[in-house]
């Protein structure tokens, strides 16, 4: 009996305990609830890029649907900064001033830079009285591989939305993802990571992303229009009116309009994998890329990826490198040697002098030219701050180019920078993936990077840019193919054409990559005896193989008299003509082919003083643009192509 009490009081022990610590831990629990339900702004919705998916190497929009459940409006600074590791805050931070009146909601939209990787943004609301933070936002998997030989799933699929109206009751149908039309990108530059997209009425749109949506069009979108709920036929006016063509298929710019007898209701899975998936190659490319990969690819050490771009920082930071007159350094340093030895041990040789005065000669040797040494090695001799910058330029029609930039601001003194653009829709992000960046980044007609930044270091900034250029007159004016290959090719250009001694030109055609020669006074580009696969371009072949089973490559020529800024700018040209294919929703450059109603000229010249960056500060300003314009070689094409401009 006495051991069935102790029994009992034991337990009643143990409950007290368990009670005690349930007490202790339930306000723990209670405390985020309470706090949700006190949060004055909830995050209602949030989509990423378009259908739900990212791009890399991408400036993608993200939404944000804020819900202001108080009486009071609300006036604050959106802030997103990516999370790496969980904790571990990289790149700088985007900013947008947000209002929203009492118990109302609308939609932000932030376009942060895509590298790819496990990566969540942090999202936060900050007013003078307090900060409104949410749940970090978890980036989702980017798009799969388009340039896979064999599509095995429809997950493989390019990135296409249909458009939903404000008031659409039920999102029919099932087989394609919805966008609520209210948040399409109103800038041009947000829109390069979508594919396709499907429309069945005319968005009530203001002008912005009416011209968003023609720009994606004429720089290679895909749009897919259907019957409208009364059944009947779209009909488009003002700037949309280019989409009015009575035709099937028909070309806007470099873009496809393919029209579909049919409702949205009607669209099967079957039409939007079709309509979706990635141009597939032919049994000889795929033979061809087999054997090629067999016999060991492009070589040890070839990057296929497209959408890396970190090659490029390396580069412009490089064109920053202190210009020491090492010629001089080495005269004082076998100086300092020859006083120190044999000079300072004949004077200790001297009897009539005290020892003391070898030791004093040697630490005033040490002394002078320590100073000397300083003074001719400091870091800022030879050095100024400078703007160096690459870009690619994606045409959308005669004048217009959506520009993809690279840049890096070197900086000898440490102070706060302001890099600022107007009127382009720009996009900006930082260039340092790995760390954290002091940088306040606002997006936008009005763009701003505001860093601070040490001295002598640089800070790395991607931009995306729309820009106008003049209109080059291009025309293909003779033209010879055998099969599939280009035997002769020959493209006029008018007075405006880039006449710089520095300007380069390459032609694409299929899979092979071109070299030309250009004739001013003759106003015309032709083809030279020399062709090359796209993926071999720019990849040295390697000798032979080294005691450690490594490929040995030989080194490029080079010359004595060569600037080593013009020769960094010219090794970056393969690698800009590799980048520039992540526009056409690729990854690999070795399974890349040009649709073969097109040629694709590219123009690598020196950037003009009107095309830089604007710097709060005396700045040297260097760069270079590649221009990617294709032009069609169908007569009817290329006319639909002048009928659809967008007004400036």
């Amino acid at each position: 009996m006495i051991r069935l009490n102790q029994d009992v009081v034991a337990t009643r022990s143990y409950r007290h305990w368990i009670c005690g610590i349930l007490l202790l831990l339930i306000p723990g629990f209670a405390s985020p609830v309470a706090a949700q339900s006190a949060q004055k702004i909830r995050v209602a919705d949030k989509v990423w890029g378009f259908d739900g998916r990212v791009v890399n190497g991408q400036f993608m929009p993200l939404s944000i649907e804020l819900d202001n459940l108080s009486d009071e409006p609300l006036e604050a600074l959106a802030t997103l900064k990516s999370v790496s590791g969980m904790i571990r805050e990289t790149g700088g931070t985007a900013t947008q001033a947000v209002f929203l009146g009492p118990h109302s909601r609308r939609w932000v939209q932030f376009y942060p830079y895509i590298v790819g990787g496990t990566t969540s943004w942090h999202f936060e609301l900050r007013t003078d009285e307090e900060t409104f933070t949410f749940d970090d936002i978890d980036q989702p998997r980017s798009v799969q591989d388009s340039s896979t030989l064999e599509m095995k799933t429809t997950d493989q699929t390019l990135p296409a939305v249909i458009l939903d109206r404000p008031d659409a009751p039920v999102r029919i149908p099932t087989t394609v993802k919805h966008m609520p039309e209210e948040i399409f990108p109103p800038y041009a530059t947000a829109t390069h990571g979508l594919y396709a997209v499907f429309m069945d009425h005319v968005p009530d749109w203001e002008t912005p992303r009416q011209e968003a949506l023609l720009s994606w069009l004429k720089s290679g979108g895909h749009l897919h229009l259907l019957h409208d709920q009364n059944n009947q036929t779209l009909r488009f006016s003002g700037i949309l009116a280019a989409l009015n063509e009575p035709f099937d298929e028909f070309h806007v710019g470099n873009g496809s309009v393919t029209r579909h007898e049919f409702q949205r209701a009607d669209l099967s899975q079957d039409i939007v994998t079709t309509a979706t998936s990635p141009p597939s190659l032919s049994k000889t490319d795929i033979d061809e890329i087999t054997e090629f990969e067999k016999n060991g690819g492009a070589g040890y050490g070839y990057n296929p990826n497209v959408a890396d771009d970190e090659d490029l920082f390396v580069e412009l930071r490089q064109l920053t490198q202190p210009e020491h007159m090492w010629w001089l350094i080495f005269l004082l340093s076998m100086c300092y040697v020859g006083l120190i030895f044999p000079g300072c041990w004949i004077l200790s040789r001297q009897r009539q002098l005290h020892f003391l005065v070898t030791y004093g000669c040697i630490a005033g040797l040490s002394v002078v030219f320590s100073l000397l040494f300083l003074f001719i090695g400091r870091r800022g001799y030879g050095e100024t701050t400078s703007l160096h910058s690459v870009g690619i330029a994606r045409a959308e029609d005669d004048t217009h180019y959506s520009l993809l930039q690279f840049t890096t601001l070197f900086v000898t003194n440490g102070n706060t920078y302001s890099i600022t653009d107007k009127d382009h829709q720009t996009l900006l992000a930082s260039g340092a993936t790995d760390e954290n960046v002091d940088a306040s980044i606002t997006s936008g007609n009005t763009a701003s990077f505001v860093s601070r930044i040490p001295p002598f270091s640089s800070q790395a900034v991607r931009a995306r840019r729309r820009i106008k250029t003049d209109n080059w007159n291009l025309a293909v004016t003779g033209l010879s193919q055998q099969r599939d290959e280009l035997e002769q090719l020959t493209i006029t250009f008018g007075e405006t054409f880039p006449n710089d001694p520095l300007t380069e030109c390459l032609v694409i055609h299929g899979r092979n990559l071109h070299h030309t020669k250009t004739d001013l006074s003759r106003h015309q580009i032709s083809l030279i005896n020399h062709r090359e696969k796209l993926r071999s371009y720019g990849v040295s072949a390697y000798d032979s193989i080294n005691v450690f089973g490594m490929p040995q490559y030989s080194a490029p020529a080079s010359s004595d008299d060569d600037d080593p800024v013009e020769a960094s700018f010219k090794s970056m040209l393969p690698s800009l003509v590799r980048r520039s294919l992540a526009d056409d929703h690729v990854k690999d450059a070795g399974k890349f082919r040009l649709p073969g109603d097109r040629i694709r000229l590219l123009v690598y010249t020196p950037m003009s003083d009107d095309q830089q960056f604007g710097v709060d500060a005396e700045v040297r300003r260097v760069g270079r643009i590649l221009y990617v314009r294709d032009l069609l070689l169908n007569p009817r094409q290329q006319s639909a192509e002048s009928n659809g401009g967008v007004p400036e």
